[in-house]
C-alpha cells in the first residue's frame, strides 16, 4: 500500500510538472517519470535480496548498463 501511495504521489507530481506543456502530455511525461522511479527502487530493493545484476535487470526491464550503475552507486 505505501508503494502505491509512492508511486501515485511521483505521478501528481510529474503531471504538476508537466501542466506547461499541455494536459495530455504532462500527464504522460509524469506516468513515464513515475514508472521509471519505481523500477530504479524496485532495483535497489532486489539488490538488498541479493540478486545478481542479470536478474534484477531481467525483472525491472532495466538495461544492464543502468544496473550495473545503481549497484556502483549502492556500493
Amino acid at each position: 500500500m505505501l508503494m502505491e501511495a509512492r508511486l501515485l504521489d511521483e505521478r501528481r507530481e510529474g503531471i504538476a510538472e508537466g501542466k506547461d506543456i499541455g494536459f495530455a502530455e504532462g500527464k504522460d511525461v509524469g506516468l513515464v517519470e513515475g514508472e521509471a522511479k519505481e523500477k530504479l527502487a524496485t532495483a535497489k530493493r532486489l539488490f538488498s535480496m541479493g540478486l545478481s545484476v542479470k536478474d534484477i535487470a531481467k525483472a525491472t526491464s532495466l538495461p544492464i548498463e543502468q544496473v550495473e550503475a545503481l549497484q556502483a552507486e549502492q556500493a
